[in-house]
């Protein structure tokens, strides 16, 4: 097999402009990450399908089964069902890239159920 030599290789961004200090050294600057951080609980998970909590933009969002659950809390969207959603036993948590809480869905086994979540701006 063939060595193939690269004397450089440039990168330039969308308007053809080199990525660079001039120097030769790759000039990246990491936009994003979370600017907030909130959490909130939903203690009365029925046996029907409901919504997480009351409309929230955010990023991302970490939803747990509470601890002390004795049944199995179900996530998914507004179809939800215990066939269906993601199962969450007590402790278990689930984690998701979404804009806005009350697109999140959940529904238990036994009624009256707990969840806690952390959502992320």
């Amino acid at each position: 097999m063939a060595n193939i030599g690269v004397s450089a290789i440039k990168l330039i961004d969308s308007d053809g402009d080199p990525l660079d200090d001039g120097a030769g050294r790759l000039n990246v600057n990491v936009v994003g990450g979370h600017s907030a951080i909130a959490s909130g609980q939903n203690d009365t998970v029925g046996t029907s399908a409901e919504v997480l909590t009351s409309s929230q933009a955010c990023k991302h969002v970490d939803i747990m089964a509470a601890v002390a659950n004795t049944g199995i809390i179900y996530v998914g969207g507004s179809g939800v069902t215990t066939a269906t959603g993601i199962a969450l036993y007590a402790g278990d948590v689930y984690s998701v890239d979404i804009d806005d809480l009350n697109d999140v869905y959940v529904i238990a086994t036994v009624d009256g159920e707990n969840v806690q979540y952390t959502y992320y701006n």
